[in-house]
């Protein structure tokens, strides 16, 4: 009897909500593709995340042109720099883990020897790399000056030696700050990152693209994400384009930490989940509760690679992290929400403007519902299952005089409804209405609606079509 009812109830839960789900996707399937079309973005997927779970996500145009592929949930997107997010939470699980002090000279992990020439001697230390303050001063221009097809053409020790040493074939003093490192301002530098990504290589001992496998990926079930072509499935990789639809092929930057990880919408918003539940992930810790704290601190500033309050591309009123992706044929943005734990993802292969995307997708946030968690309890006679089925409309359809019959549980108890129409926005509010009243939906025209009836235990809707 307890599994029965428990169907029942979850059929009846998820029966309502689905059709109001159901009516957001298609107002989001028709602002979206609007939008692609006017930015000229020729493949995007997008997800929104409540909580633990995604709520939304789809996927739209094309991932290849001479393919023909269409893009999917399970097209892998170049993230650009959304992958500083992956390389900024290695560190701090080294940290955590009393391998790095995030606080102390870079050099004490390097075989190399890294300062600004314009203060020698003064120590650069991770913190700072993570938070872009370390007197670090690269355009960010200069990610695209050593493109290449293929994966990169440098690895991290070699990039690192001949772009930070004096005297390597990448070395330009002008890469640095005059203020000094301690003091500096924020400065957003990839070539931080790519440092960052040298300092877990030398820490771990591990290769880079293999600790984030072992250590992130695979706690957070992205068997698919990589950094590298090789580790990816190169049929199921969106192709980047210009705005005129021109391929720029599959190429890669040196700065690889910084900008050339490649993840699917789904597996990646894994990794958001992993930030809305403060560092767990389907009950496997990623971070403890501690250092997600530094990662995210709730004062919106210095927070490790995450855009707040204090940076250049934040948000200014502190009321969400985020990160965005900007590269050839490339556009990438992750938001987390802390106050109420959501977020969103869009991944595009084009160079158009997400902006307004981004804006109606936040503004829907609040109105997806979550799928209802199982129920361990014995629901009790005048359960939430009785109430739905006790309330009765008819007759529905109505037409005619559109006089609609409303049957509710209880004699005298005074309930209040919202009438909602097909895309869930409120027509009516009826704050008085008892049992064997009726409703006169004459002025409604023709089209399927929602009666929302708030009672103590719950929210219920109920369809009526008004022919």
């Amino acid at each position: 009897m307890k599994k029965i009812n428990l169907f029942i109830l979850n059929f009846l839960f998820l029966s309502s909500l689905i059709c109001q789900n159901d009516s957001l996707s298609l107002q989001l399937d028709t602002f979206i593709l609007n939008e692609m079309t006017s930015n000229n973005i020729l493949g995007l997927s997008a997800c929104i995340v409540k909580g633990d779970q995604i709520v939304w996500k789809k996927a739209y145009g094309k991932a290849n042109l001479s393919t023909n592929e269409n893009v999917t949930l399970q097209t892998q997107f170049t993230l650009a720099s959304i992958s500083k997010l992956f390389t900024a939470t290695a560190v701090a699980q080294l940290w955590q883990d009393n391998l790095l002090d995030i606080d102390a000279d870079i050099n004490n992990y390097l075989p190399i020897n890294i300062e600004n020439p314009n203060f020698p001697g003064t120590s650069i230390t991770t913190r700072q790399l993570l938070t872009h303050k370390s007197s670090l001063k690269d355009s960010e221009t200069d990610l695209q000056l050593w493109d290449a097809p293929g994966d990169p053409i440098y690895d991290l020790e070699t990039f690192c030696a001949e772009y930070f040493v004096n005297g390597g074939s990448l070395y330009d003093a002008s890469n640095f700050s005059n203020t000094a490192p301690g003091s500096s301002s924020y400065w957003y530098s990839n070539a931080g990152y790519t440092l960052l990504g040298y300092i877990i290589q030398e820490v771990s001992g591990e290769q880079f693209n293999t600790y984030c496998a072992n250590n992130i990926f695979n706690k957070l079930n992205m068997p698919t994400a990589g950094w590298f072509y090789a580790e990816t499935d190169s049929n199921n990789l969106a192709m980047p384009y210009n705005s005129a639809f021109q391929a720029y092929g599959y190429y890669s930057v040196p700065e690889y930490p910084a900008a050339m990880l490649k993840s699917n919408i789904i597996e990646l918003s894994n990794f958001l989940i992993a930030y809305t539940q403060k560092g767990i992930f389907n009950q496997v810790e990623l971070v403890n509760d501690i250092t997600f704290a530094s990662l995210v601190p709730n004062n919106m500033n210095n927070g490790f690679a995450w855009w707040g309050s204090d940076t250049w591309y934040g948000d200014a009123t502190g009321n969400y992290w985020s990160h965005g992706g900007f590269m050839n044929g490339v556009r990438t943005q992750l938001n987390y929400y802390p106050t109420d734990s959501n977020g969103l993802i869009i991944l595009t292969n084009g160079e158009g403007s997400y902006t307004n995307i981004q804006n109606k997708m936040e503004s829907f946030i609040p109105l997806f519902e979550k799928e209802k968690e199982e129920e361990e309890e014995e629901p009790q006679p005048n359960s939430i299952i009785n109430l739905e089925l006790k309330f009765k409309i008819f007759p529905n359809p109505v037409k005619g005089k559109k006089i609609v019959n409303i049957e509710t549980p209880k004699q005298d108890e005074v309930y209040k409804i919202e009438i909602l129409n097909l895309n869930t926005k409120k027509v009516e509010n009826i704050t008085m209405l008892k049992n064997n009243s009726r409703l006169n939906l004459s002025n409604y025209s023709t089209g399927l609606y929602f009666l929302k009836f708030y009672t103590t235990e719950k929210t219920i809707y109920k369809k009526i079509v008004v022919q």
